[in-house]
């Protein structure tokens, strides 16, 4: 579904999303033995790195041992497939490597906004970087993107909300269709 971006404002990533300064808190760190592939008790924290599918998370790490935040976008820095990806990270997550976080100035409660400015900014992003030039936050901090914007000036987080909702509505609804063999075109698109 196309949508009208017209009206929305240009704004430069890096006035509103700072870079987390994320790190292992084990002295003695071996990717071995301190993470797992899988989460697990022990293993609960998701650690993301240069991966390109999975939500960007290649591992788990144990929650204590690590710094991290949660209601934050993955951008992967480094990778033959994935320089360039990103990702929406609600749930608290650290970081491993060829990876970073970011967190919006602005407060964010919404799982839907997040992965609504995820979207913006890879669309942004992931056209630029590759292999040989490596998606660091110094470069992609002063890349532009398109937000809608309130009249009061600021990012306009209800119509983030409401159409990330709408599409997500939609998917479901279409899956649904899928599963129980009824025609896609019983499906409401607006």
């Amino acid at each position: 579904m196309k949508i009208d971006t017209s009206n929305w404002t240009d704004c430069r990533i890096g006035d509103y999303f700072e870079k987390l300064d994320l790190k292992c808190r084990k002295i003695n760190f071996n990717k071995i033995v301190d993470c797992s592939e899988y989460p697990s008790e022990e293993f609960s924290l998701p650690l993301v790195n240069a991966k390109h599918f999975n939500n960007g998370i290649q591992f788990y790490g144990r929650p204590e041992e690590w710094d991290s935040a949660e209601m934050t976008i993955d951008i992967v820095s480094n990778g033959a497939i994935a320089t360039g990806d990103v990702f929406a990270q609600p749930q608290r997550t650290g970081v491993l490597w060829d990876a970073y976080l970011i967190k919006c100035r602005y407060e964010i409660k919404s799982e839907y906004v997040l992965h609504f400015l995820a979207c913006v900014i890879e669309k942004c992003v992931k056209q630029y970087f590759g292999w040989n030039d490596k998606c660091t936050w110094d470069k992609v901090k002063q890349k532009m993107i398109k937000l809608p914007v309130a009249l009061n000036g600021e990012p306009d987080w209800e119509y983030m909300e409401t159409y990330m909702k709408r599409i997500i509505d939609e998917s479901e609804k279409r899956i649904e269709c899928l599963k129980t063999g009824l025609s896609l075109e019983n499906v409401l698109i607006s």
